[in-house]
């Protein structure tokens, strides 16, 4: 139980069922680790988010405000576009780092939702998505996958519903197969700092909560922040790949009353363009 307590008291600063949700997320991911399946915790990143939260968050920038209008909601239902979601001139909408990625989510407006953010983005998107749970940001089923998003070196992965649902996780490339990792929790209330993602995820000063699941894990030098690690990259395992067409009819379908969230996550991901399938490096190990 040591490490549940840690985890219910690493940054993640809410009251009542929402602590009691997180320390339902921490025991999963300590009993994970203790169990032996400790670094299949998470493909590129780490994390997790209440559960509790999932149905309470569906304003902000990412909400339904706008003009144009782009096919594609529930029975047929216009998705409207919200113009606000849109980087402004001189700012990447294809952000190939962490640090442009950090850019972009500041120069969006605040409070800031995951799907702004993802509407935001340049199309086509390379996506790869799977089903399976042994993860800190878990699927729930194959209507929910955990996804991933490939911005060149830059791999972010995001959850329509469930545990970490309101964080996006990031890994970006590094040699061998490995990865700097860090999360950020939505939404963004204001600008977020450099080391943001990588305070995220601080256990302690030579690990991080990422370094409890993937191995072999180090301080990047290169990085302005003593909490920026590198570690080992895993991919998920091929039987429980979602294709993009799979999610795409999860996405016409959706249910915009009974789950806004989720309908907006998906609406965010393939109202606005083309979703191209995309593949892990075949020489990345799966966690098991």
């Amino acid at each position: 139980m040591h490490f549940i307590c840690i985890f219910a008291n690493s940054g993640y600063k809410w009251g009542g069922m929402q602590r009691e949700s997180l320390a339902r997320s921490a025991a999963s991911r300590a009993a994970l680790w203790l169990g032996g399946a400790g670094f299949a915790c998470a493909a590129l990143a780490c994390g997790g988010a209440p559960a509790d939260l999932v149905s309470n968050e569906a304003g902000g920038a990412g909400g339904s405000a706008g003009a144009s209008v782009a096919g594609g909601g529930s029975g047929g239902a216009p998705v409207v576009h919200n113009p606000l979601c849109v980087a402004p001139p001189g700012v990447s909408n294809d952000p190939q780092s962490i640090a442009e990625t950090l850019t972009l989510l500041n120069a969006l407006p605040k409070p800031l939702t995951i799907p702004c953010f993802l509407e935001s983005l340049a199309r086509p998107l390379q996506f790869n998505a799977t089903k399976g749970t042994l993860s800190a940001q878990p699927a729930v089923g194959a209507r929910s996958p955990r996804i991933f998003l490939f911005l060149g070196p830059n791999t972010m992965s995001v959850a329509p519903e469930g545990d970490g649902a309101f964080v996006l996780e990031f890994g970006e490339k590094r040699e061998n197969l490995r990865s700097l990792k860090g999360e950020l929790l939505f939404p963004l209330a204001a600008e977020v700092p450099p080391s943001a993602p990588f305070e995220r995820v601080h256990f302690n000063d030579t690990i991080t909560t990422c370094g409890l699941c993937h191995s072999s894990e180090v301080q990047d030098p290169t990085i302005g922040s003593a909490r920026a690690f590198v570690s080992t990259s895993y991919r998920p395992l091929p039987e429980n790949r979602v294709l993009a067409d799979s999610l795409l009819h999860e996405q016409q379908i959706c249910d915009h009353g009974a789950e806004p969230y989720r309908c907006q996550m998906l609406d965010a991901l393939f109202a606005w363009g083309t979703v191209n399938d995309a593949e892990f490096p075949n020489a990345m190990a799966t966690f098991q």
